[in-house]
């Protein structure tokens, strides 16, 4: 049987990444849903505590000790900025901001035995008063298995419309 031109196309293309296993999907789907519920605490649960959470301001940045970051928290960055979105003083998010993110399905790029990075592509609906904004990009994650638990060491959020202007975007992307 013949096939199609574009069929022997895609199968000469190597694939270099795969799904990420269930328990991997599982943990990251709750990573959403704890930041769609704004169950903070819970969601900075997820991390070690030698965390880091980062949003490059530039595409293709790589250091962001160099760059200018909207987002380049450690642990105790992401612990305060937990304990702000939850004060009732929190003026620029009062009322809080509503938001849902749909995923892609985790792709592995890397892993050991227990580590593994995982790129998963995002969309983000938020609504605030009057005004609407949707967030796009890609997350990766650098997991850690302690203890037979998967946790998050470092994540990196790559915006597609970093570059547009972001006002007030305290709350995790």
């Amino acid at each position: 049987m013949a096939t199609s031109p574009a069929a022997e196309a895609a199968s000469a293309i190597p694939l270099r990444l795969s799904a990420a296993p269930a328990a991997i999907v599982a943990l990251l789907m709750h990573e959403a849903d704890l930041l769609d519920e704004r169950a903070l605490e819970a969601w900075l649960g997820l991390f070690t505590q030698d965390a880091l959470y980062w949003v490059p301001a530039d595409h293709g940045d790589s250091d962001p000790l160099r760059r200018v970051s909207l987002f380049y928290d450690d642990r105790s960055i992401m612990e305060d900025r937990v304990w702000r979105l939850g004060h009732p003083k929190m003026f620029s998010q009062n009322p809080p901001a509503r938001q849902v993110r749909v995923l892609s399905t985790p792709m592995v790029e890397a892993c050991g035995p227990d580590t593994m990075s995982v790129r998963t592509k995002f969309v983000m609906f938020e609504h605030r008063l009057r005004e609407q904004r949707t967030f796009g990009g890609v997350y990766l994650h650098e997991l850690v298995r302690l203890q037979e638990e998967w946790m998050i060491r470092r994540k990196v959020v790559h915006l597609v419309n970093r570059d547009t202007v972001l006002w007030n975007i305290g709350v995790p992307i």
